[in-house]
């Protein structure tokens, strides 16, 4: 038997999770190989096929990519972790983020493709060029992702790592690592958002037979020992009363923070609004919307309500995070163990794919070629973008190579700073008529300095965080980074009205009625930009 601490694990199962995983392991790289291939019998081998899978996914396709990015390792791991050791409460307001999806294909989305549409834009960034005429943005919004999603990806990987080695029992740490990244960007660097897309359909079905199993069993397992549901209930309410109090995890302040940052922040980041850039069909993105939706509601609700659940069946886990593989060992058959390690897995794999889509799009593509090198020919294009994944996925590495206790608070950090520095200037870059180029790059910056400023004062320094508690009530530091970025965008755009670009852009952006000679010359005039 193998001590997880709090419970333990049999070699026997051990076994049959890890012969499951490396099955599981082999079809996602399967199929990274396998788009590749038929990439290069239709001749679409090429950088915009690379990047948006040429426009014609379907909408489970999108759904999935949108859901499974969405999720991350929190949703598996971190959610019932959480929820184990606080209640019911924090699960309900993570439980926001459901409206990531809906505001990252809805509201951006929708603008999203029309201009796609106008202008063939590779990247979401395409349709910034075209905005402000201005590489000083453009610059701004890739740097700020590439460094926000390196912190975002190390944490990820490292949850990875750890969960590999706690499980297996064997604390090849390091083992684990490789694992994670390895299998990741080989299936993303070869086949593209189609890989994505492919693997984040059976990644999304993985984690909802997980999802099912778990909360199946721990209700039935529920009501056998406590004679019925209700009665498991009052004994929670009884022996366990914090598991059942709204305020046991946050302040009103500090909820309100979160639940903005969770439900409307993350739904600008980058790894969502590019999935923006994968459909043509309208249809099609309202179709997407709502299956993504629905597996987000049913993942992200039922997970963060499997922690008091689990709970009540053993109080006992010296590691809170372990609370979905406790139940996944000890009260489910060995095969079905196997599945939801593969669905932990899913879950972490699928963000870093979209992390590392990001990479390749912004920085590869929208810094590096369209504002350094705008002459690069086509076929180096996509080359340099798998490069990209590879050198951004070795840097997460090695950052992840001295493993913290402090990975939530990476993923909180780098979460929240680019949420911070992307969400006023993408939202009101598509639908604010007088925004200007200074006001959207003062708004990026200062936003995501701010951030790490009041981060660093309300989570790092214990002083600070005290008076933190104290003088604001514990509110989450996005809410006035959020703020601040709001008002630069305001009082710098409206300072700098000279500064709008020509009419035909303007009139591509905003009008129905627009000249084509502007919407399809706006790369070669770029060079020209400020």
């Amino acid at each position: 038997m193998i001590d997880l601490g709090g419970f333990s694990m049999s070699t026997g199962t051990m076994t049959t999770m890890v012969i499951i995983f490396i099955i599981y392991s082999l079809v996602i790289v399967g199929l990274g190989a396998y788009v590749k291939l038929q990439s290069k019998k239709v001749a679409s081998d090429n950088l915009a096929s690379f990047l948006t899978g040429g426009g014609g996914l379907s909408a489970f396709a999108i759904a999935m990519i949108a859901a499974t990015n969405s999720m991350a390792g929190g949703t598996m791991v971190t959610a019932p972790g959480l929820t184990y050791a606080k209640g019911f409460s924090g699960g309900i307001i993570y439980y926001a983020g459901f409206l990531t999806a809906a505001f990252g294909l809805g509201a951006v989305g929708l603008k999203a493709a029309i201009l796609k549409q106008r202008i063939g834009a590779v990247s979401f960034l395409d349709l910034f060029r075209l905005r402000f005429r201005s590489k000083a943005v453009v610059s701004a919004l890739s740097i700020t992702c590439v460094v926000g999603l390196l912190f975002t990806t190390c944490a990820q990987i490292t949850a990875g790592a750890k969960m590999f080695a706690a499980i297996t029992g064997s604390n090849q740490y390091y083992l684990g690592l490789l694992l994670v990244i390895i299998i990741t960007v080989v299936y993303t660097a070869t086949g593209g958002v189609k890989s994505m897309a492919k693997v984040a359909a059976i990644q999304g079905v993985v984690m909802l037979i997980a999802t099912f199993s778990i909360m199946g069993i721990l209700l039935i397992d529920n009501a056998k020992t406590y004679g019925s549901l209700s009665a498991a209930v009052e004994y929670m309410g009884t022996t366990y009363p914090e598991m059942m109090r709204a305020d046991s995890v946050f302040t009103f302040m500090n909820t309100l923070g979160t639940v903005l940052f969770c439900g409307i922040g993350l739904g600008a980041m980058p790894f969502a609004v590019s999935v923006s850039m994968t459909y043509d069909n309208h249809k099609v993105l309202k179709r997407g919307i709502m299956i993504s939706c629905i597996i987000f509601t049913i993942c992200q609700g039922l997970m963060c309500a499997t922690g008091p659940w689990a709970h009540n069946l053993n109080p006992d886990l010296v590691t809170r995070d372990l609370t979905t593989f406790y139940v996944a060992t000890n009260l489910l058959p060995s095969p079905v163990a196997g599945i939801i390690f593969c669905g932990v897995f899913a879950a972490i794999q699928s963000s870093l794919a979209g992390y590392c889509m990001s990479a390749a799009a912004f920085f590869a593509k929208d810094f590096f070629i369209d504002c350094v090198k705008p002459d690069m020919p086509e076929k180096k294009q996509k080359t340099f973008s798998s490069v990209t994944i590879l050198v951004f996925a070795a840097l997460a590495t090695l950052l992840a190579l001295k493993p913290t206790d402090l990975t939530q608070f990476m993923i909180n950090f780098a979460l929240g700073a680019l949420a911070s520095a992307w969400y006023w200037p993408v939202l009101c870059g598509l639908y604010w008529k007088k925004a200007t180029w200074k006001g959207t790059f003062w708004s990026c910056v200062g936003g995501f300095f701010a951030y790490m400023f009041f981060y660093i004062i309300s989570s790092v320094i214990p002083a600070t965080k005290e008076w933190w508690i104290v003088n604001t009530n514990n509110t989450h530091a996005f809410v006035f980074s959020w703020i601040i970025s709001l008002i630069l965008m305001i009082v710098v755009s409206l300072a700098t009205q000279k500064d709008k670009v020509p009419l035909g852009y303007f009139q591509v952006f905003f009008c129905d009625d627009y000249n084509d000679e502007y919407a399809k010359n706006f790369r070669i005039s770029s060079k020209k930009s400020k």
